[in-house]
């Protein structure tokens, strides 16, 4: 009797414990991050979740800088007409699209622009120009005049070469610094045209101060 009130009470104590599991119900599954708050409804709905914005969306958008396009000069093609200065620049060679900055602006100020699309003929044309003045270029060098010493005045010279409209006195001529410069070497004369350059040599050692 007391094996049959022992295994009875066994048999209880087994029961009431698998009836409490049974009433504990079981934990969910661990949630997503905190950080990700979109809804598989709102993704089959293809709307954006609702998470923290990112860097790239905070972004602003950068604009980008569009430079000005140098106007042709009529009847002269290869050369055209600065958006900024108005002063007339020479782009033979430089193609259509390219950036110039303003040679009458300081570098830093970044004066810019794009040279202009030219026609087939007008292009033929500019090369041909450019090649012609190549020639001349070549030509002016190898018959470049040699300069002047100023007496009283180490380092300058006098270029063989006058202002237009000036008189034929030596100091009517252009005053150059030749300081440092190799004598012999031949330099672009400060008088010299995209149409007529020219060229003058610098001379040898200057003669002795006899004051």
């Amino acid at each position: 009797m007391k094996l049959i009130g022992l295994a009875g009470i066994l048999a209880l104590s087994s029961l009431a414990c698998q009836r409490e599991e049974a009433a504990i119900p079981p934990k969910p599954p661990a949630s997503a991050s905190a950080e990700s708050t979109s809804s598989p409804v709102a993704e089959e709905k293809g709307e954006a979740p609702t998470g923290k914005a990112t860097k790239s969306s905070k972004r602003p958008a950068v604009a980008e800088k569009k430079f000005p396009v140098a106007e042709p000069v009529a009847d002269k093609p290869g050369f055209v007409k600065s958006p900024f200065s108005g002063s007339i620049i020479d782009v033979r060679g430089i193609p259509a699209g390219a950036m110039v900055a303003d040679p009458m602006y300081p570098a830093e100020e970044k004066k810019h622009f794009q040279v202009p699309k030219m026609s087939p003929e007008d292009a033929a044309k500019a090369n041909e120009e450019m090649a012609l003045r190549e020639l001349a270029e070549e030509d002016a060098k190898l018959n470049a005049p040699v300069a002047e010493f100023i007496p009283g005045k180490p380092g300058f010279i006098a270029s063989p070469h006058v202002k237009p409209g000036a008189n034929d006195g030596a100091y009517d001529k252009v005053i150059i610094d030749a300081t440092g410069l190799e004598p012999g070497s031949v330099i672009e004369d400060p008088t010299s045209t995209p149409d007529e350059p020219r060229f003058i040599k610098v001379p040898g050692e200057a003669p002795a101060d006899t004051r």
